[in-house]
């Protein structure tokens, strides 16, 4: 508890989110370009925290859509990613803010403290206030043709109704 209370002084005191255990989450389908993609749910703190940890695969057309219940910025981690994944931060509109094409990181080594594995894992900021983060498999944001500022077609009212 200490170390995740430490990380979120450095990050300014921000909610922290973590990208990359299937959690039998409900589907999302939701079409982005020519391509519909199921998208598992993350909305319970948990479920948001563990995001795609400890898969070592995302099959395409599948991924994970985070809805956050406030608008705030948030920073992913690939902690326990065994792949790269690419993630797209979204407004409350379901505008794209900001976009990472995540590298997983070497696992913890066995000589390494918690604390600094965490330490040594770049963020992923959304430097923005937003409400929803999509990841991917790797190289879905090149694919799609995505750019800052491209609304995505998700049911923001009802994806928001699902956090109170």
């Amino acid at each position: 508890m200490a170390h995740r209370l430490l990380v979120l002084v450095l990050c300014g005191m921000s909610l922290m989110t973590f990208g990359c255990d299937r959690s039998g989450a409900s589907l999302e389908q939701v079409r982005i370009g020519a391509r519909d993609w199921d998208l598992e749910l993350a909305i319970s703190e948990a479920a948001i925290r563990r995001g795609l940890m400890d898969r070592a695969t995302i099959p395409a057309g599948t991924g994970m859509i985070f809805v956050f219940s406030t608008p705030t910025v948030h920073r992913f981690w690939m902690a326990n990613c065994l792949i790269d994944i690419d993630v797209i931060f979204l407004d409350g509109q379901g505008r794209v803010t900001t976009m990472y094409r995540m590298k997983a990181e070497p696992a913890r080594g066995s000589a390494e403290s918690q604390l600094g594995y965490e330490q040594r894992l770049p963020l992923y900021s959304s430097h923005v206030p937003v409400r929803f983060a999509i990841e991917f498999p790797a190289g879905s944001i090149d694919h799609l043709g995505l750019r800052v500022g491209d609304r995505v077609d998700i049911d923001v009212d009802r994806l928001k109704s699902m956090t109170r």
